[in-house]
């Protein structure tokens, strides 16, 4: 069981303490020092602005605007979403190594033997066409019968 216990902050008792002071005492009278006056070249984004506050701690901070109901949601929405695009890209990583893979295994092999066996027939034709020539030569060398005749 959650036991809740409230805890006071040490400024507000002593900003509390010395109210309760003066409103007994007299009245106090404030210098004009006391009081910040704006300058003209000075701006309300300038006074919010802290250099040594980062983003992070800007978006930490506003974890006490938003009600804990919301920050539940929101932290299950984005973590739904976190795992979401983690296991698609796990799945896509896994789907790119089997095709890669595969395509090694069998790709590579099937291409070697379609080059070879185009080579193949690249060789075949040019036993065909050194035959043709061959007889084309073979017949044309041979001496025509020469035909006798008299006069």
């Amino acid at each position: 069981m959650v036991k809740l216990t409230q805890i006071e902050d040490e400024q507000e008792t002593t900003f509390q303490e010395q109210q309760s002071k003066t409103s007994t005492d007299a009245p106090v009278v404030q210098d004009e020092d006391d009081f910040e006056t704006e300058d003209e070249d000075d701006s309300d984004f300038e006074d919010d602005f802290n250099e040594d506050e980062t983003i992070v701690e800007r978006i930490i901070a506003l974890k006490d605007i938003i009600p804990p109901a919301q920050r539940s949601q929101v932290s299950s929405l984005a973590s739904y979403a976190y795992n979401t695009v983690s296991s698609s890209i796990t799945k896509a990583g896994s789907l790119t190594w089997i095709f890669t893979t595969s395509a090694l295994l069998l790709g590579v092999p099937l291409s070697l033997s379609i080059l070879a066996e185009q080579q193949l027939l690249e060789l075949e034709k040019e036993f065909k066409l050194q035959q043709g020539a061959n007889d084309i030569l073979a017949s044309g060398e041979q001496p025509q019968p020469a035909t006798a005749t008299t006069a």
